[in-house]
């Protein structure tokens, strides 16, 4: 598809003042808000804090992933070992089917404490439809206690012509708050979070570092335990209550080079149907690094006419032997060793996108990956070493990029060479300047904050933010025919730099 065919154009602008005076505790009353009335007003909060009712077997909330037009994976964990179940149904009929995971609950470490992931797939399921579901351990407790029952909606088919929404999120998973890492709730996350659960978003595309500063069952955490670096995902305050709703689907980041990574956020459906890989991979040496195992995230499906790639790009920071990352610098040695593993003529990852393009050569096209093609940030700076990349994905119809890695937020504009493409990193890690080293002619808009100077920065058409909530931020993306409205969203709840675009059908 030509790049000619894709036009965009402003539809909306900020909403609301700027939130600079804002006190501590009246961030927490605007949390308590969002979440419920509280629900997040203690640090140091009791288990379930926003899941009252739920049983104390439970430590993580249920959560979703893997979702097809007719399956769901299942995800919770316990603090006694089963196999664990799950009776759903379409709406109205909750308990229709029952699904029981052919295994015992598998071990982890949160913490000092031993707990046993579940993960059970519902099968059966139908395209475009709402169902609901309860998960039960295998004596029979119902582990959401009286909980409302969770309800999702299903994914629409390929040839679905339906309006649908999903949001993307990047750069997530950690606990500190407006710069300080104390162990309290980070705010901005929690609140992009929450709003995310009342977006209408179908699912959830993640860009990759879920956890800041790794991953680890720890740090992922649960509903329990708190701290700095501890429960800064599955903590009461995070996804606890959207995960339940909203399937997510993503790839992994620098950060999240570790198998623990695969075992949290299966994926083994949709990366069967297309014939990608989920799982660990050995890499040879390249450019003096260690010959190395890691997990390695690529796969592609097709949901209301539009064609999802989500990519694997991405490498280990301490393993990066003689690059030099060329004349980006340091910053950029993980850049060219991520070329080296997967965008070399040849390599499997490259030769799977290609073949998957040409299989489908027409309808819009977007795609997921972690470093950025453009960013105007100084630590986390552009991955030219992604150019060919970029031009595979063009030449194959792609009509927009979505990326993460850098912690700001900056949409960069089209042109010879170039696809429309956006950073989004503000999803709860410790957000960045943006333009430091000056701002990029392809900066359209981009935002960000430094913590050492308490001032947002802006490049292009942008206005610097008067407040870090107006950088942590997520996606609401919008498909209607050949219209796709990309909003995104800070933790205010404020849209900001709202496109439309046109893509060919």
């Amino acid at each position: 598809m030509s790049r000619s065919s894709l036009s965009g154009s402003p539809a909306g602008s900020t909403v609301g003042s700027p939130r600079g005076s804002l006190s501590r505790m009246a961030r927490l009353a605007a949390l308590a808000l969002v979440l419920g009335v509280g629900a997040a007003l203690s640090f140091t909060a009791p288990a379930h804090a926003d899941l009252p009712g739920a049983d104390t077997q439970l430590t993580r909330a249920p959560y979703l992933s893997d979702a097809t037009t007719t399956s769901v994976q299942v995800n919770w964990a316990t603090t006694t070992q089963s196999r664990g179940s799950v009776r759903y149904g379409p709406l109205g009929d909750c308990a229709a089917q029952t699904a029981t995971s052919a295994s015992l609950g598998s071990p982890i470490t949160v913490g000092s404490t031993r707990e046993y992931a579940n993960s059970v797939t519902l099968t059966g399921l139908s395209a475009s439809t709402g169902f609901c579901y309860r998960v039960y351990t295998a004596s029979g407790t119902d582990l959401l206690g009286t909980l409302a029952t969770p309800g999702f909606t299903t994914p629409d088919s390929a040839s679905s012509t339906a309006p649908f929404t999903f949001a993307v999120l990047g750069d997530t998973g950690e606990t500190t708050n407006s710069g300080v890492d104390d162990g309290s709730v980070n705010l901005n996350q929690a609140n992009v979070m929450s709003r995310i659960g009342s977006s209408g978003a179908r699912f959830v595309l993640q860009t990759g570092d879920n956890t800041h500063p790794g991953t680890s069952q720890t740090q992922y955490g649960d509903l329990n335990q708190s701290g700095p670096d501890v429960s800064s995902w599955f903590g009461p305050s995070y996804w606890a209550q959207p995960g339940m709703r909203i399937p997510l689907i993503g790839t992994v980041g620098n950060h999240s080079m570790t198998a623990t990574y695969l075992s949290v956020w299966k994926q083994s459906a949709l990366t069967a149907a297309s014939g990608g890989v989920f799982g660990m991979v050995d890499y040879p040496s390249y450019l003096g690094s260690n010959a190395i195992s890691y997990p390695t995230t690529y796969y592609a499906f097709t949901t209301g006419g539009v064609r999802f790639y989500v990519l694997d790009t991405a490498w280990g920071n301490s393993n990066t032997g003689s690059a030099t990352g060329g004349s980006c610098g340091s910053h950029c040695a993980i850049y060219e060793q991520d070329a080296h593993a997967h965008w070399q003529s040849g390599s499997a990852e490259y030769a799977w996108l290609k073949a998957d393009l040409a299989a489908h050569p027409t309808g819009p096209k977007f795609a997921f990956f972690h470093f950025p093609l453009r960013s105007d940030s100084a630590s986390e700076p552009s991955d030219t070493f992604l150019a060919d990349l970029e031009q595979t994905l063009l030449d194959g119809g792609v009509d927009l990029v979505f990326n993460g890695h850098s912690h700001l937020y900056q949409r960069n504009s089209a042109g010879a060479g170039r696809i429309v493409s956006y950073v989004t990193g503000g999803g709860g890690a410790d957000v960045h300047s943006v333009g430091e080293n000056g701002c990029s002619a392809t900066d359209a808009y981009g935002i960000g904050w430094s913590y050492s100077r308490n001032r947002g920065s802006a490049c292009g058409a942008a206005t610097a933010p008067t407040d870090d909530a107006q950088v942590y931020h997520f996606l609401k993306v919008t498909v209607d025919g050949t219209s796709v409205t990309v909003a995104p969203t800070d933790s205010l709840g404020q849209t900001f730099d709202v496109q439309t675009y046109t893509v060919t059908p």
